[in-house]
């Protein structure tokens, strides 16, 4: 309890504190104190209320050091702004660099190069549409020069084909020019003439059927087809020969069974077969033709009894205008097989061969029916 006198009656009074409020009145007195005698002794050498900061030793070297700090901070983030920038910029100009190299490749011929871009971005998207582009004219060329190997091999074997005919239709008719008096003579030659011209329209025909069917301009027309019809119509064909030439062919298989096909195109394969057989089958040999259907292979099996094929040229048989060092047939020119072998695969179909020299030869031609299509 503090005694307090009055100013105006100079009346002592008391005002009751509690011990918390001392202590107040006695910080409050101290700190007051304190910053008194801390403006004395800062007046006392030259420093009063109206210095400046930066005046002050320990807040200049503090202001000093902060303003490094800064500045070291500041030149840092420039620092790794400029390399980040420099290291993006040099790996862009090596992209463009290696893409330019690239194309450059192409130009000059090599049109399996391509952009390297397994990266992510709107320059990456770029080099991927080149790439598109660059397959695209890498196809376009590659089927040019198929193309034009294509027109070449025909050309040649048109050529390689019609030779040799042509040569004997010319010497026949310098033969019969000269032998006008000699009707014996000039009724042979022209039998010859005769043959000779068949041969070269049994080539170009067959030569037309192969280039249609390697272009792609003809579409089998497939519906079901009875098997026993088809192979009837085949039979036809060469019944006629098959007797003249002591021959016998056979059919044998479920009358009921069909296939889908194009009955044009399976009647042309397994005719060339047939008169394959006819041409490799000496008089009194004998011709068979089967068929059957399993779940989901139909088989024609095409099988003789003449003197058989080599085991060298088994693997080259469907060659075009292949033909056998000992062959005996005189009249075949190497196109009927290779025809037989492209019709059966745009079936979908498959051709195999299995023979024995002097026991026979099979061809077996197997399709597929999961679909009609």
């Amino acid at each position: 309890m503090y005694f307090v006198v009055s100013p105006l009656n100079k009346i002592p009074f008391t005002i009751p504190v509690d011990d918390g409020e001392r202590n107040k009145l006695k910080i409050d007195a101290t700190t007051a104190h304190d910053i008194k005698c801390g403006r004395d002794a800062l007046a006392s050498v030259g420093y009063d209320e109206t210095v400046s900061m930066r005046f002050l030793p320990a807040v200049q070297t503090y202001r000093n050091q902060t303003m490094l700090y800064v500045f070291l901070l500041l030149a840092f983030l420039f620092g790794a702004i400029c390399l980040s920038l420099f290291l993006y910029l040099r790996r862009q100009h090596k992209a463009f660099s290696s893409a330019e190299n690239t194309i450059r490749q192409f130009l000059d011929g090599n049109t399996q190069s391509r952009i390297e871009c397994s990266q992510a971005g709107d320059w990456y998207s770029l080099f991927h549409a080149i790439n598109e582009m660059a397959a695209i004219l890498s196809a376009n060329a590659e089927n040019q020069r198929q193309t034009k190997e294509f027109l070449q091999g025909m050309i040649s074997d048109v050529s390689h084909q019609l030779k040799t005919p042509l040569s004997a239709l010319k010497m026949y008719q310098e033969i019969i020019g000269s032998h006008t008096a000699d009707p014996e003579a000039v009724i042979g030659f022209s039998q010859k003439s005769l043959r000779e011209i068949e041969r070269m329209e049994a080539v170009v025909y067959t030569l037309l059927k192969l280039a249609r069917l390697d272009a792609g301009m003809i579409q089998m027309q497939k519906t079901p087809e009875n098997i026993d019809t088809l192979m009837q119509d085949v039979l036809e064909r060469f019944e006629v020969r098959a007797e003249q030439e002591g021959k016998v062919i056979t059919l044998s298989g479920n009358r009921d069974v069909s296939l889908s096909c194009d009955a044009l195109w399976i009647s042309e394969a397994v005719g060339n077969i047939v008169k394959n057989a006819l041409d490799h089958t000496g008089s009194g040999g004998r011709i068979n033709i089967s068929w059957e259907q399993g779940a989901i292979i139909t088989k024609i099996v095409i099988e003789d009894n003449g003197t058989g094929i080599c085991p060298e040229d088994l693997y080259n048989i469907f060659k075009r205008f292949y033909r056998s060092r000992f062959s005996q047939d005189t009249q075949g020119i190497g196109l009927g097989l290779s025809l037989a072998k492209a019709v059966v695969e745009l079936h979908g179909g498959t051709i195999s061969v299995a023979s024995r020299l002097h026991t026979g030869t099979a061809f077996t031609l197997s399709f597929f029916h999961l679909t009609n299509e």
